[in-house]
């Protein structure tokens, strides 16, 4: 029995994500400009010393309100901006939001002649289905709130249930919640370290369908698509060969199905764009997450394993 146990626990840390470049340090070694996710949008995460985006005068902690003409809701967005200004040959022009005042820089176009600087090894973006293997876990909850395995493994299994108002935000902070609750556990020691690998191996299909479900959002937005009129399954959605999207697709086998279009392989890295189907990419994820697991509770019999 023991030894079917570790087969299966080996067979789930095997999903673990393959470590891709980050959108939000798109070219950061000629601009010297890293970027992070926030809960309001982008935000400027590094400046490096030396940097043309240090000439510039941004700073750590500006928000980004737009970049050439692209206002950027996400990593893919400053990323694209970036790869389309570096391949036209043209400036990067930024706007950026530092207390009650709006900022402009602008990076200039020699800024793509520059040599590559190595940029130092800072983590600029939240966990995500590429690294959340390799960033710090999210933090445990307080003490006072009470955490078991039956409610950690009944609140992963409702995460694609759908509900009343259940938009992406509601199942981002239902995620996350998740997530501490599981980092609660190992933190406490309330089960055995093979249960809570399990846990947070299960939790990256999850992970990665908050992936596909912001590429729907995106594009609803592109499309102008009023919020209460749904997208069909097979609706498409752009995806570029280095993004967060590409990632995913290579991590889970399963979504090629639902990519109608590869990058070119031919064309410059990172230039070309794909095409998926994000809303079925989505639900492949929270169908194949809900059968793992059902695996990993099968293991446990029922039972909660203790150290």
């Amino acid at each position: 029995m023991a030894d079917a146990r570790a087969l299966i626990v080996a067979a789930l840390v095997a999903a673990a994500p393959a470590f891709a470049a980050r959108p939000c340090e798109e070219d950061r070694g000629r601009t010297g400009l890293a970027l992070a996710a926030g809960d309001g949008g982008l935000v400027v995460a590094a400046v490096d010393a030396g940097s043309p985006a240090a000439a510039q005068g941004l700073r750590k902690g500006d928000v980004v309100v737009q970049v050439n003409g692209i206002l950027p809701r996400a990593c893919g967005d400053w990323s694209r901006a970036v790869r389309d200004a570096r391949k036209d040959r043209k400036a990067l022009l930024v706007l950026v939001r530092r207390e009650a005042a709006d900022v402009v820089a602008a990076v200039p176009s020699s800024t793509w002649d520059r040599a590559v600087a190595e940029a130092p090894p800072e983590p600029v973006e939240p966990p995500s289905v590429k690294t959340v293997v390799a960033e710090p876990p999210p933090p445990p909850l307080p003490a006072e709130v009470q955490v078991s395995l039956d409610q950690v493994i009944r609140g992963i299994g409702a995460l694609a249930q759908d509900r009343p108002r259940f938009t992406l935000d509601v199942y981002r902070k239902d995620l996350l919640h998740a997530r501490r609750q599981v980092e609660t556990l190992a933190v406490r020691q309330a089960v055995r370290a093979d249960v809570v690998d399990g846990l947070r191996t299960v939790l990256r299909y999850y992970d990665a369908a908050e992936v596909a479900w912001d590429a729907e959002e995106r594009q609803r937005e592109r499309d102008r698509r009023p919020r209460h009129v749904p997208a069909p399954e097979n609706a498409p959605a752009p995806f570029f060969g280095s993004s967060e999207e590409a990632a995913v697709i290579d991590e889970f086998p399963f979504l090629r199905e639902t990519v109608t279009r590869d990058p070119s392989p031919t064309a410059i890295v990172g230039e070309s764009s794909g095409t998926w189907r994000p809303i079925a990419a989505r639900r492949l994820l929270w169908r194949h997450g809900g059968e793992e697991l059902g695996r990993l509770s099968g293991w446990l019999g029922g039972t909660v394993p203790t150290p």
